[in-house]
């Protein structure tokens, strides 16, 4: 009778040479504030157009309200009154739905930014979960992109 036995497939660990991981040991701590300090600068990009996207609008929104106050001063019959508030009342929906669109838009802009400045990792080759993850990142990010464009063309009509 002839036994058979298993042998195991997988291939012998590699080993690494005491030089090898003492160097990747040391290069740690640098990866990791390489990583978050571009994820920092990301983010601030994003404070960046946030802030212009705010003083844009206050901008126009002064330059609207000044011109109402304007009219206001002017207006003789109540019609002029009513015509002046509608107005004033249009643009404060327009110019919050197109502000809360823009904002979105930074903010998917900014998460896009995240994800291609730590793109490097997966690039590697050696995180493949952390890809599978920043692949489904981009198609979430993706889909709001769409969504914020789309609502803001739809708008623009």
């Amino acid at each position: 009778m002839i036994m058979v036995t298993r042998r195991s497939t997988k291939p012998a660990p590699a080993v690494v040479a005491p030089a090898e991981a003492l160097n990747a040991a040391l290069d740690l701590p640098r990866q990791q504030m390489t990583l978050a300090t571009e994820g920092a600068c990301a983010i601030f990009q994003g404070f960046e157009a946030l802030r212009h996207i705010q003083e844009k609008a206050a901008h126009d929104a002064l330059t609207h309200y000044s011109n109402a106050a304007q009219r206001l001063r002017e207006a003789k019959d109540p019609a002029q009154l009513l015509e002046i508030q509608v107005d004033l009342m249009r643009f404060d929906v327009d110019g919050a739905t197109r502000y809360w669109q823009q904002i979105g838009v930074v903010a998917v802009d900014t998460q896009n930014e995240l994800i291609s400045r730590f793109d490097h990792l997966v690039d590697d080759g050696g995180l493949p979960p952390a890809a599978a993850s920043v692949d489904s990142m981009r198609a979430l990010a993706s889909s709001w992109m769409n969504f914020f464009k789309g609502n803001a063309d739809s708008k623009a009509s």
